[in-house]
């Protein structure tokens, strides 16, 4: 049975702008539960505990600080942000199932915000190792912090450029689902705003043309990603 919470994301009523990471720095089963890191903050002086969600080596989310509530997680840089904890100190002991929790709620939370929203590690704003796992590889970041392609399921056989059609606003069909999924936006086959800010968002990134729809070259880099990311090329 799978485990992990779908799309568990609740878009709070405050102004989050940024998503970070963080780990845990312990290995210990028994250090793996969020009510073991709320004891920890209690312990030195927090009101609660200062992450928003905590995945266990299980790949269970946790629910822990009110969404509603400013993080106590990345000093100097709380306001405007979630904060994210994934049990763990060695890199390579983090397991799949807690990547796959972690896609899961970070698509959660890009469709929430539109993709108006940036994905970071602890790391980028503290002298901290943390976390020590490549987030930006998980999550497939662009060098803006922009949530990428790893939502789409590892092993999914993937159409050849040649087979996907040129698509344009007020396209729809399985092309534009499928384009959706690639840019890692709500799947309702309907290409609108929502799908077009994404592909804007998408080929200033790539040093795409903007503007013209999709065609054969955005196909290209799109599936090309993919294919790069699960190793089938």
């Amino acid at each position: 049975m799978d485990i992990r919470q779908e799309r568990p994301f609740q878009k709070p009523r405050r102004t989050v702008q940024r998503v970070f990471l963080h780990c845990s720095a312990s290995d210990r089963p028994e250090d793996d539960a969020i009510e073991v890191i709320r004891r920890w903050h209690l312990e030195r002086g927090f009101s609660e505990v200062g992450y928003h969600y905590f995945i266990r080596k299980n790949g269970l989310l946790e629910p822990g600080r009110s969404l509603e509530r400013i993080p106590a997680a990345q000093k100097g840089h709380n306001r405007n942000t979630i904060a994210i904890c994934l049990h763990g100190l060695h890199k390579e002991r983090f397991t799949e199932e807690q990547f796959d929790a972690l896609r899961d709620v970070a698509l959660g939370i890009h469709d929430a915000y539109d993709g108006e929203i940036s994905f970071h590690g602890h790391c980028e704003v503290s002298p901290k190792a943390c976390p020590v796992f490549d987030y930006r590889e998980v999550l497939a970041l662009d060098r803006f912090g922009t949530l990428g392609l790893s939502g789409v399921q590892s092993g999914k056989q993937y159409p050849s450029v040649e087979e996907e059609p040129r698509l344009s606003l007020g396209s729809r069909g399985p092309a534009v689902e499928h384009l959706q999924e690639l840019l890692f936006v709500r799947v309702d086959g309907i290409y609108g705003p929502r799908t077009e800010r994404a592909l804007k968002r998408f080929c200033l990134a790539e040093g795409l043309p903007v503007g013209v729809g999709v065609e054969p070259a955005h196909w290209r880099r799109l599936l090309g990603r993919v294919a790069l990311r699960d190793g089938a090329v």
